[in-house]
């Protein structure tokens, strides 16, 4: 019994290491000359920085003046991508689908609290949205200054899918994603 006890204990410490230290490493997101094509398809280089989440994957640049973000979900309802907050409260966030219609709806909301509404913004610069084989995929280009704090080191982005078309149903999978700034 105490052999069990603690290769349980031993196993619990080395797991909470490990998530401690993947945390105090965040992957960098660099400034970067790079051509970012929004369109809703993602090239191979388009996208120095990307994370898998379940079946969502979330993809991110950035250049002097923009950053880019990419979100595909294995979904046919909505994906959405947020900055500035670990967690749905005070992010900036761009919600979207595609209907029935094949046209693609999307909002830029702010989170509060476990909600969130819409917000006037002028952080998108550009968006794409496209839907195929069962993965719905958001390509956005944003103004850095709205997504990115003056002087901040690091930022803070979520990611979500749902399983319909609306901007009010709840997640199917989430995740969130600290990255360093340089």
């Amino acid at each position: 019994m105490k052999k069990i006890v603690t290769s349980v204990s031993l196993i619990l410490f080395l797991s909470v290491g490990f998530a401690a230290g993947a945390q105090a490493n965040p992957p960098v997101l660099p400034v970067g000359e790079l051509k970012v094509d929004v369109d809703g398809a993602i090239g191979a280089t388009e996208y120095p920085v990307s994370f898998e989440s379940g079946k969502m994957t979330l993809r991110l640049a950035r250049d002097a003046k923009h950053v880019y973000a990419a979100i595909s979900g294995e979904t046919t309802g909505w994906v959405a991508i947020g900055f500035g907050s670990p967690k749905m409260d005070a992010a900036l966030m761009v919600l979207g689908f595609v209907g029935t219609d094949g046209k693609a709806q999307l909002k830029i909301q702010r989170g509060s609290g476990h909600t969130h509404g819409d917000v006037e913004s002028d952080a998108l610069v550009q968006f794409s949205m496209k839907e195929s084989a069962g993965v719905t995929t958001l390509e956005v280009s944003l103004k850095a200054p709205s997504v990115i704090a003056a002087g901040a080191t690091e930022l803070p982005v979520i990611f979500a899918m749902g399983g319909a078309d609306s901007f009010i149903g709840f997640h199917r999978a989430r995740s969130s994603q600290l990255v360093r700034l340089k």
